[in-house]
């Protein structure tokens, strides 16, 4: 990515991934696989946790590891202040755009006046994709962040950083991850920086300690399976710790990969619910949460719990395309681990200090039905994707044209017959035609399975299977389609082209019979029109299917992701004071493009204290909401099942 001279060859900066390139979807697929399976039998946080031990001793040692209780450490004034960004390491010019905002020196927000730039950096998961590798994690991550905040004048560390595994970083089993973050845990704690940033983690999960008895809890999921018992132990006894502060309540601010509350609970995976789990560990102790803070969603939103009084932030806006809000419920329900339900809110938006009913979420619902329309233009952005559909509608429809019926074949009754009526004759045509084709009614049935599996489970099993039928007869009717339109342009095509062919035929002394000009339609004209023009009608069904599928709040994801759109990013800046925390949501509505960076003038006397990159024109980044105040002294804890009051 650096040119002879060294300096960054912007150009050649990663892009947005393409999740529906034929090729990472196969490699997607395989890794999903293998780190479903061994990630189970090859626990990278046993391995951590082991290396350290379990004894008393030992454990009051590792818990104090990152204490930052002393305000001259992390302070400003009697306030601490860190930043929490999420689902990043996509294309540069996102991720980057990201990285300058939370990498200035200080941020003027309306609404908000300066808000200086933290010590302490969260990152909630997801720091590269699509993959967990090295080189990835170099270009995609490290490469943006060590540029937005390269090392001091000394060469020395500015920042700390401290990092919680995604899903996509567990697909190589966290290898790579512990790689890159972990390293202090064989003694290169001062080592481990990426330009300015010091990475002092030694595990993939961490409790750091704040002034005034306040923590930062970072759990690690592993795929959304379980927390490990290494895990729990060292939690509990963190919690052990924060008790015995002789006069300050223990305050925790909860950080999980995974927003466990938009998603209704998998009773197929192990365990009990990550997020009671660990909620009840700090509880016990008699802490208080004010805010529950994650990612893997790529967009900015917020519930509230009138009971509790505790905020759930998802905060995915690091880099990764943005996702949609429209689908978000306004109501969600959680248990914890006592058994109580406790009800959450999103209309609980907050504008000029005042809280409205309006639902906080970031884009608003109106602009993401909106942008969900251009998921039309799927095969367009598709391509790759589209022509592999098009090469498996030239395959059957191969099959079925040459499947024989009546004395002649399938295609010749479609094509030929004055007396077949295509409606609604094509309805017994087609089943008949697969139930005598084995092979072809293989390939079709496996094209049905193959759409069920990938359908929106959200309604339910019945539903699941209606929409994965009605997206299999759309590309059913599309194929039909197409071979009565792909057979017609064919035989305009070899009128036109024949007289040429015949002269180049005859010039090389081969045959020029009738045969061959209905060979050349068969197997040149006809399969590559309908490989790379069919392949778009096939791309538009497809696009079409998540559209309207999106619309009903299904595949939203899905949709979004094959957009690869680079707006709408959000990170928090969060302060903590004694007696409340106060956390400032910021978006940037719209990431600079690749054409708007340039590199930054020569700062002169070997100055290299600020960004090598910069953006032509200034970025303007905004309050998503009024910030969220929050007071300690608001707080409840959830009350067991059973007990008439509690606080």
């Amino acid at each position: 990515m650096a040119g002879g001279s060294g300096e960054i060859d912007i150009k050649a900066l990663p892009k947005m991934v393409r999740w529906y390139s034929p090729a990472h979807l196969v490699s997607t697929g395989w890794r999903s696989v293998v780190s479903e399976i061994f990630g189970q039998y090859a626990d990278q946080r046993i391995m951590q946790a082991t290396i350290d031990g379990f004894a008393p001793e030992v454990m009051k040692s590792v818990i104090s590891r990152y204490d930052y209780a002393d305000l001259r450490q992390l302070s400003d004034g009697n306030s601490v202040w860190f930043d929490y960004v999420a689902d990043l390491g996509d294309g540069f010019d996102s991720t980057y755009a990201v990285a300058s905002l939370i990498s200035a020196p200080q941020l003027t927000l309306e609404g908000a006046g300066t808000l200086p730039a933290p010590k302490l950096l969260i990152m909630g998961g997801d720091q590269v994709y699509p993959f967990p590798t090295r080189q990835a994690y170099r270009e995609r991550f490290a490469m943006p962040y060590a540029t937005a905040l390269p090392p001091a004048a000394d060469g020395g560390w500015r920042r700390k950083l401290f990092v919680l595994p995604g899903n996509h970083d567990w697909y190589d089993g966290l290898s790579s991850f512990d790689h890159m973050f972990c390293k202090a845990r064989f003694g290169h704690a001062s080592e481990n920086r990426i330009g300015g940033w010091l990475c002092p983690q030694h595990r993939s999960y961490f409790a750091i300690r704040l002034p005034h008895n306040w923590w930062i809890w970072g759990a690690d999921i592993q795929l959304a399976q379980y927390l490990d018992a290494g895990q729990i132990l060292y939690f509990e006894s963190v919690a052990e710790e924060m008790k015995r502060h002789p006069t300050e309540a223990p305050k925790v601010i909860l950080c999980t990969p995974e927003p466990s509350w938009n998603y209704d609970r998998d009773e197929s995976l192990q365990g009990e619910d990550n997020l009671a789990t660990i909620t009840k560990i700090a509880t016990d102790a008699g802490a208080r949460i004010p805010a529950v803070l994650s990612g893997d969603l790529h967009h900015y939103s917020r519930y509230h719990s009138a009971e509790t009084g505790t905020s759930f932030f998802t905060a995915g806006g690091g880099g990764a395309y943005f996702s949609p809000t429209h689908y978000l419920k306004d109501k969600r329900t959680i248990t914890t681990a006592t058994g109580e339900s406790i009800e959450l809110d999103l209309r609980c938006k907050m504008k000029d200090g005042e809280r409205t009913e309006e639902p906080s979420c970031w884009p608003s619902r109106g602009t993401c039905r909106r942008l969900s329309m251009s998921t039309l233009g799927f095969p367009f952005r598709n391509y790759g994707y589209s022509v592999a559909l098009g090469f498996i509608y030239w395959v059957i429809i191969w099959m079925f044209s040459t499947t024989p019926y009546g004395g002649k074949t399938v295609g010749e009754t479609l094509l030929y017959d004055p007396d077949f009526h295509w409606w609604p004759g094509i309805f017994l045509l087609a089943p008949l035609a697969a139930a005598t084709n084995v092979v072809l009614g293989i390939w079709c049935l496996g094209l049905w399975v193959v759409l069920y599996l990938y359908a929106d489970n959200e309604w339910g099993g019945k539903a699941k299977a209606a929409l994965g039928t009605l997206h299999w007869l759309a590309h059913i009717a599309m194929m039909i389609a197409l071979y009565y339109a792909v057979s017609y342009f064919s035989f305009w095509m070899v009128e036109t082209a024949w007289p040429q062919a015949r002269e180049v035929l005859q010039n090389l002394d081969l045959r020029t019979s009738p045969d061959v000009r209905e060979l050349l339609r068969t197997i040149v004209i006809f399969p590559l029109t309908m490989i790379f023009l069919g392949g778009i009608a096939a791309g538009f069904v497809w696009g079409a299917y998540l559209t309207i599928c999106c619309f009903m709040g299904l595949h939203c994801d899905q949709a979004f992701a094959s957009m690869a759109i680079p707006d709408f990013k959000n990170f928090l800046r969060i302060k903590v004071e004694p007696n409340k925390v106060t956390i400032y949501p910021i978006g940037l509505r719209h990431a600079p493009r690749r054409w708007a960076w340039k590199h930054a003038k020569d700062r002169g006397l070997g100055d290299s204290s600020g960004p090598s990159i910069v953006t032509s024109r200034p970025m303007r980044p905004e309050l998503i909401e009024s910030p969220i105040e929050i007071r300690v002294g608001d707080l409840k804890r959830p009350r067991p099942r059973g007990s008439s009051s509690g606080v």
